[in-house]
């Protein structure tokens, strides 16, 4: 009688033991397919070559303040990668004279991971002296990943009119449908000569 609950009793930690082998093993290879499933993508070493050092894990977040003396209204920019299709997802919201306003899908376009036509790469390029800040907290511009957020710094409403302008003009290469530099705003130009 007492092999009989020996033997049982064995069984039982014998299947206990194989449970927790079976157990580890599945947690390691889980773990190990987490790992496989990083992103190398550093925001402030990559950000000039995004479309290149970005992966399908990636999302950069862009976000503009298009604000000027009265007006107020700011942009965001979603910026996914899938394969080699790069999806960039803008909307605007104008504050001016809205207590609500609303976030506008502008629009989603996809390019190729090597177009060269949309340049914001070289817009940061050109603009990195501005990631320096001089007073203030947050940049006219931002742009984030996982957590981590680079700002991009004007100083007075010459050197941000000079920005949003540098800015509008290299969105304009990926959605030319925008003919003027502010969202929903038709801007009248006058030949006062006339």
């Amino acid at each position: 009688m007492a092999c009989v609950i020996i033997l049982l009793n064995l069984k039982k930690l014998l299947k206990i033991l194989i449970l927790t082998l079976i157990l580890g093993s599945c947690k390691k290879e889980l773990k190990k397919k987490t790992e496989l499933a990083k992103s190398d993508f550093n925001l402030k070493e990559d950000i000039t070559d995004f479309k290149k050092k970005m992966t399908d894990l990636d999302t950069i977040k862009i976000w503009i303040n298009r604000s000027m003396c009265m007006y107020q209204a700011t942009e965001r920019i979603e910026i996914t990668k899938k394969t080699e299709i790069i999806k960039i997802k803008t909307e605007f919201k104008e504050d001016t004279f809205n207590e609500n306003p609303e976030w506008d899908l502008i629009y989603e376009k996809k390019i190729p991971a090597s177009d060269t036509i949309w340049d914001i790469e070289e817009f940061f390029k050109r603009n990195i002296e501005r990631q320096k800040p001089k007073e203030k907290e947050y940049g006219t511009l931002q742009i984030s990943h996982n957590g981590i957020k680079l700002h991009y710094f004007t100083y007075d409403l010459a050197d941000l009119t000079r920005f949003i302008y540098d800015f509008s003009e290299t969105m304009k290469k990926l959605h030319p449908e925008n003919t003027n530099s502010i969202y929903g705003v038709e801007i009248e130009v006058t030949n006062e000569e006339e």
